[in-house]
């Protein structure tokens, strides 16, 4: 349990956690491996959620799987027209709209963002490590106790 003090102070950073959907690259399901391998590529993010054309949280691809995939498979790069859905993570840690600060810090300590999913499945957005890191720093250099 976080100490009501620091989690008051974190949630007032709260509207930092957040980074939409609409300012997100991800992946849309039915495209195809190489395309997704592409775009992976020329990226600095490791991992993009992926989702359908109508905004359905379907999981998270990276690079490294579609590399691995291609290997296991022997498959050329000219061969990777399936969808990309077929090689989706799709058992991924991910948290509601409402969700608690605690469960977010927990699971980010093994993901490097969250996935933020709302009641219907729909994808909103992400939350990083860094993100929550950014306030932690706020929290350790700016926090002053309160007199008792």
């Amino acid at each position: 349990m976080i100490t009501r003090e620091f989690e008051t102070f974190l949630l007032a950073q709260e509207e930092t956690f957040l980074t939409p959907a609409n300012k997100l690259a991800v992946i849309i399901d039915t495209h195809n491996i190489d395309h997704a391998k592409l775009l992976l590529s020329h990226m600095t993010y490791s991992r993009v959620p992926v989702v359908t054309e109508d905004n359905q949280f379907v999981g998270t691809i990276s690079l490294r799987e579609i590399v691995k995939y291609q290997s296991e498979n022997e498959l050329t790069d000219d061969q990777l027209h399936m969808d990309i859905s077929l090689i989706v993570e799709k058992d991924v840690a991910t948290v509601g709209a409402s969700y608690h600060l605690e469960e977010v810090m927990r699971k980010l300590v093994d993901q490097a963002f969250l996935p933020v999913v709302g009641e219907q499945g729909e994808f909103l957005g992400i939350i990083t490590r860094k993100s929550i890191l950014k306030a932690v720093n706020a929290l350790l250099h700016n926090f002053t106790l309160g007199s008792k």
